[in-house]
């Protein structure tokens, strides 16, 4: 299907979708849906991040979860199932389907505690049956019996699960109320049998201790089968490096050194310069039959058998599958989108839209969003009084 007629077909069934919906729920239940960051919040360059709860009580003395505000205490996200589908059908950076919106489940709490799991159970099996979008998990806890038999029953066939493992030894004063980092081997291991693409999170790396143990982590992700990896480096906040410090097994000195900043307020996060570690992890990984990926979005986007590049980490998965592009028909695209008499450039993985009139800059980043989604491509929109801007920056997610 040209480009053109596909993103029409997909308005349409947002469209349809949204009316599906509103029969579904009650008007407070649409008011309040309408009225969440999900519903118009712009995706993250790994995709649109799926809050299954707020706040966390895992510990981890590396978690800036804190010091961006959020409680202690878990609780559930404020929305049920169909509200939250409801709510991505409503945002207008949202593209449906099985080449859409990467969704990532996991950011400002942990999936599968149990103040969240069911919700997370919830959230996966609706956003499975009504919109087919790429299911990316990441956890450091584990579920069991009949709670593991409902939750893969809940993924989409090619979901894929990061498991976070920082260190063996040190796991019990770093991660003080996470499961053993065995126990989610296993977890790994029960996944893999069930067919499910799990990855292997090697974040945060903190040097001095997940180095040192790079081969007792990669042989026992190795003989779980898991196959892909994703290096990490470990951000700090002024609180963050409060708790290193005071858990006494981590070179602080050494923390400081690679610091290219010092953090200026308490939610300000600065990642330390890990290349040389992240290349030693891809020279490990090799040997023991590791691919190592550059980002969470990477291993979401290998498992789901497409091909991206749109961004400076990329091409991720197999570039022979990026989608081909005629410039007319992302001109066309864009004009349906909201550009008018665009004119359209494509050189290598990059698409240049200008625009022959002026844009508000949230119409610029609804057509560069869209765009970026089904072309697989940097895309850059520039008009006439706005500065064009791409995703030549990309966060580490």
């Amino acid at each position: 299907m040209k480009l053109p007629a596909r993103l029409e077909a997909l308005q349409k069934l947002k469209a349809r979708l949204a009316e599906t919906l509103e029969a579904k729920l009650e008007p407070r239940e649409r008011e309040t849906a309408r009225r969440d960051h999900h519903a118009y919040r712009r995706p993250r360059p790994c995709g649109m991040t799926i809050h299954t709860g707020v706040g966390c009580n895992v510990g981890c003395l590396y978690c800036y979860v804190p010091d961006m505000g959020f409680p202690l205490k878990p609780r559930p996200y404020p929305l049920n199932g169909l509200q939250l589908v409801y709510a991505l059908v409503l945002n207008p950076y949202f593209v449906p389907g099985p080449d859409g919106t990467l969704l990532a489940f996991g950011s400002v709490t942990e999936p599968l505690l149990p103040e969240t799991v069911e919700q997370t159970i919830e959230y996966l099996r609706h956003t499975r049956n009504y919109l087919g979008n790429p299911q990316q998990l990441s956890t450091k806890l584990v579920v069991q019996g009949e709670l593991f038999e409902r939750f893969t029953e809940a993924l989409e066939p090619r979901a894929n699960i990061l498991i976070t493992i920082t260190t063996i030894s040190k796991a019990h004063i770093l991660e003080p109320r996470a499961p053993p980092p065995m126990e989610r081997f296993e977890f790994a291991r029960m996944l893999v049998e069930r067919g499910i693409n799990v990855t292997l999170f090697l974040r945060p790396i903190i040097p001095g201790v997940t180095d040192r143990e790079l081969d007792a982590i990669l042989s026992a992700a190795a003989r779980a089968g898991v196959r892909t990896i994703v290096p990490g480096s470990l951000r700090v906040t002024p609180g963050i490096i409060r708790r290193l410090r005071a858990s006494r097994i981590v070179d602080m000195a050494e923390i400081e050194r690679r610091l290219p900043r010092k953090p200026r307020s308490s939610r300000d996060q600065v990642a330390i310069r890990e290349t040389d570690l992240k290349n030693l992890v891809a020279r490990k990984a090799r040997a023991y039959g590791l691919r190592v990926l550059p980002s969470s979005c990477s291993a979401n986007i290998r498992s789901h058998g497409l091909a991206c590049h749109a961004c400076i980490w990329g091409p991720c998965g197999n570039p022979k599958l990026l989608p081909r592009l005629v410039e007319e028909e992302v001109a066309e695209a864009a004009e349906l989108l909201g550009c008018r008499k665009p004119r359209v450039r494509i050189s290598g993985f990059r698409v240049l839209v200008r625009c022959g009139s002026r844009l508000e800059a949230k119409t610029r980043n609804i057509i560069q969003s869209w765009l970026e989604t089904l072309t697989k491509r940097t895309v850059t929109v520039i008009a006439p009084g706005l500065r064009g801007k791409g995703y030549e920056a990309y966060e580490e997610d």
